[in-house]
């Protein structure tokens, strides 16, 4: 229990030390984080869901990427992929950033990896070969101890792994990481409930877990058999599970593919019928307790490379909720 008075003596010594007790973890994609109200907050349980292939995974790392890479801890439970994996789209992304021509891809940083580029040598070498390969892997490996992954299963990954893994992070770097969680749906819950209660159960957990230690949890979410509908677009109601997703997430954030949401008259009328809209993803606050709902903010897809162009733009296009396919 806090009285008025602490809370007051807490903040005010926050404000007098800058740079001690930072509650707020910027997420690398400035108009994201005006919308936020700074970005993501400590305490705070944030989801993130989309229709498959649309780049959530991309998205959330390209996060976790930012926070570690300013010096902020990390954990990252992936029930999607190895750490190798989404290591290669981290040094994939970090060429990108640094904005050399033609910076080495996703699949050439594979390549490397899996001894499959005809090169002898370790990564410095088969990685140097191309225009920003080494410099990202010099840059990654400076922020590399800031960001672990934790290889999630759901026979082996309960709440209270998650709990232990939060607690361990914290004691090695001495202040609580960006939790993410990919994804929500898959963790497991303490006791047998049907797939209802166990998401509601997980839910509520993890907004605990944000809460105990002070830090934001970002967790991806599924969408259920209707949000997958061709011509549908995804809403917050859409989230596989129950209610509580919405209810007790203090943020909502839906990603979808520009091409599928955008009007009808825009695929018509513009050049080529609407293709250039496919290389961009429509990210769209539904749920946001501190700062506004419903901004919608557009952000140009480079999946080669592992990452989304982090300086978004506007929609100025208008969106539909469903697209109305006729012969």
């Amino acid at each position: 229990m806090n009285s008025l008075h602490e809370v007051l003596e807490r903040v005010d010594a926050r404000l007098l030390s800058p740079g001690s007790d930072v509650r707020i973890w910027s997420t690398g994609f400035p108009l994201l984080d005006d919308a936020l109200g700074g970005g993501l907050r400590a305490g705070s349980l944030n989801l993130l869901a989309g229709s498959q292939g649309e780049g959530k995974t991309t998205f959330a790392l390209q996060i976790a990427r930012h926070c570690a890479r300013h010096g902020r801890p990390v954990l990252f439970f992936s029930f999607e992929l190895e750490a190798e994996v989404l290591l290669q789209k981290v040094i994939a992304a970090e060429a990108a950033d640094s904005g050399v021509e033609g910076p080495i891809s996703v699949y050439q940083v594979r390549a490397a990896f899996e001894d499959a580029d005809g090169v002898e040598g370790g990564l410095p070498e088969r990685l140097g070969r191309f225009p920003g390969g080494l410099d990202a892997l010099t840059t990654v490996s400076e922020y590399a101890p800031l960001l672990t992954i934790h290889r999630s299963t759901t026979t082996h990954t309960h709440l209270d792994v998650i709990s232990s893994a939060v607690k361990e992070v914290l004691a090695e770097h001495g202040e609580s990481p960006l939790v993410v969680v990919d994804y929500l749906q898959k963790v497991r819950p303490v006791a047998d409930m049907d797939e209802e209660q166990a998401i509601t159960h997980v839910t509520e957990r993890l907004k605990d877990v944000a809460i105990e230690f002070d830090c934001p949890v970002l967790a991806i979410s599924a969408s259920d058999r209707a949000g997958l509908e061709p011509g549908h677009r995804m809403r917050a109601r859409n989230m596989k599970g129950s209610t509580a997703l919405a209810y007790e997430a203090d943020v909502v954030l839906i990603i979808a593919n520009k091409a599928d949401i955008v009007a009808r008259h825009h695929l018509m009328y513009s050049a080529n019928n609407g293709e250039h809209f496919k290389e961009w993803s429509v990210l769209t606050i539904e749920k946001n307790r501190s700062g506004r709902t419903g901004a919608e903010i557009e952000f140009r897809k480079q999946f080669a490379y592992g990452r989304f162009v982090p300086q978004g733009e506007v929609v100025t296009e208008k969106l539909v909720d469903e697209r109305v396919f006729t012969d």
